[in-house]
């Protein structure tokens, strides 16, 4: 990686972000100090959204399987796959107008300047510093649609990455730090109330009683007293 930051320099063509997965190959002391080296700010997030232009690449290549599968009546298709990834390789792409085959170091600079609008970052962004959210709930694919969309739990936005597109990191109400990043449509702004509801009573003693807060995870438990009950 250092290499080719390195290389990316000599080109003035260093990323001010970069995003990636949580492996430890990314998420380590020494890669750490080598994003600091170059001013680089690494992030992830912890979307539901996946990497659109690599799942749309897979999308193409398995559209192409399929279509020789049917052609010649077969599924044995491993030993096509070469001729297949050629043939994409030598196909030009309506976005660059060029085939991959054809982008080196020699075009690049002209790519991005033709397509710096893959570089503006979104300056209208939805929510500030300091708003409260809820997060959106993944739906899967046999949940009822009448089940929340949305979290219970309410968070603080306490910074908003100008990345492509923007993401925002939060905070619970406690002050702790949420991991990752969420994308504009994975929040919801909401208006801070500090009425909850009791998912249920866990224990008792005295006048005081242990709660679960609906939509808060177990470690939110917490002593209140009764006449806070409404």
């Amino acid at each position: 990686m250092k290499s080719i930051l390195l290389e990316n320099k000599k080109q003035q063509l260093t990323p001010e972000n970069l995003q990636t997965d949580a492996g430890t190959e990314f998420f380590n002391s020494n890669f750490k100090k080598l994003m600091q080296q170059f001013k680089i700010n690494h992030y992830r997030t912890f979307s539901i959204k996946k990497a659109a232009i690599a799942e749309r690449v897979i999308r193409t290549i398995k559209t192409k399987i399929f279509k020789l599968c049917l052609l010649l009546g077969t599924y044995k298709w491993i030993d096509k796959i070469e001729k297949i990834a050629k043939e994409y390789n030598a196909s030009k792409h309506r976005t660059t107008g060029k085939a991959p085959i054809e982008v080196n170091s020699s075009n690049q600079h002209e790519l991005m300047s033709k397509y710096n609008r893959l570089k503006i970052v979104d300056s209208n962004q939805k929510f500030k510093i300091g708003d409260f959210v809820r997060i959106s709930k993944e739906k899967f694919l046999f949940e009822k649609g009448y089940t929340p969309n949305w979290s219970t739990e309410i968070f603080k936005i306490i910074k908003v990455n100008l990345t492509n597109p923007v993401t925002y990191l939060l905070e619970d109400l406690e002050g702790q730090p949420i991991k990752g990043g969420f994308y504009q449509a994975e929040l919801k702004k909401t208006n801070f109330k500090d009425e909850y509801l009791v998912e249920k009573i866990l224990n008792r003693k005295g006048d005081k009683v242990l709660v679960r807060w609906l939509g808060f995870p177990t470690d939110k438990d917490s002593w209140i007293g009764i006449k806070e009950l409404l």
